[in-house]
Parts: C-alpha cells; structure tokens; sequence
C-alpha cells in the first residue's frame, strides 16, 4: 500500500491534475494509488518530487510514518537530490539520485550539491588560489565557473542510478 492518494489530496491536486504532471495516464495513476500495480521505485521518486514530499511518506505504514521499506538503507541524516539534466555526465546521468549530507561549506575537493536560481544542483568544486574555487560541470559541453562565493546545501556521498527494466 502507498499514500499517494492522501497526500495528493491533502495538496489539493486532483488525479487527472498529478497525472498530466508526471505525463501518465489517469487510469494508471489510480490503479497505482489503489495499488492494483506495483509501485516502481524510479515512479514513487518522481512522485515524491512532484508531490513535494520525501520518498518515505510515499511507502510509509499508517502506524509507521518514519520507515521505509527498500532494498538498501541510506546513511542517516542524508538527504536527496535528482539529477534533471546531462551536467554532470558521465558521473552521473539525468534521473541519478546524488546522496549527500548537509553542509553549508567546502571542506575539500569534491562533489556538492548547491542551491541555483532553478533549484538543487549537483556541482563538482575544486579549489584554485586563495580562497576561490571552481564549478565544474562533468559534461565537458558546459562552462567552468570560478567564485568565491556559491550556496552549498550538502556534501555528496553516494549515488543511485536506477535501471529501467
């Protein structure tokens, strides 16, 4: 059983509403709801990012609202973020989930997550000179940036890249 239902409902989202934001159709969106089709984990993540919530609402237990029931545990207290565009190829590819835990600085080289005018953002930094550092976006098709000054959320721990089957 899933909560899609009640939490859609309590956003006031109706299921032909939810339904054209994930680009599905209506009559699958309620059978998963109903739970006559298995929920896909890649489906209940894009859920959970339309819906604006965390993933464990979306499998919580009515008597259990704080577990989740996968088949791998994430280390405790880190976050999530998915990756919506190529940036970061070949490290991660678009629809990759970044693990990170939260952090407002740069303790070392490596990969953050900043916060951007369009949102989350997975961004390798590397230090120059002083106390400046660079941006780095994997995909060599993008532009380096040098600053002294960016929003870091979280340092990335972990990545989940998710086959379709």
């Amino acid at each position: 059983m899933n909560n899609i239902k009640q939490i859609r409902k309590s956003k006031d989202i109706s299921v032909t509403q939810l339904a054209q934001m994930l680009n599905m159709s209506q009559g699958n969106l309620s059978k998963i709801e109903n739970g006559q089709v298995e929920l896909r984990l890649e489906t209940a993540q894009e859920i959970a990012f339309v819906l604006g919530c965390p993933l464990n609402k979306i499998f919580a237990q009515a008597e259990e609202k704080d577990t989740i029931n996968m088949p791998f545990t994430l280390p405790l207290g880190s976050k999530t973020v998915r990756l919506r565009d190529d940036t970061m190829s070949p490290t991660f590819k678009s629809g990759d989930i970044a693990v990170y835990q939260e952090q407002n600085y740069k303790d070392e080289d490596g990969i953050y997550v900043l916060e951007e005018e369009d949102g989350l953002k997975v961004r390798r930094l590397q230090t120059t000179s002083g106390d400046s550092y660079i941006i780095i976006k994997d995909n060599p098709y993008y532009r380096d940036i040098e600053t002294e000054d960016s929003r870091i959320v979280g340092k990335v721990s972990h990545k989940i890249h998710l086959e379709t089957v």
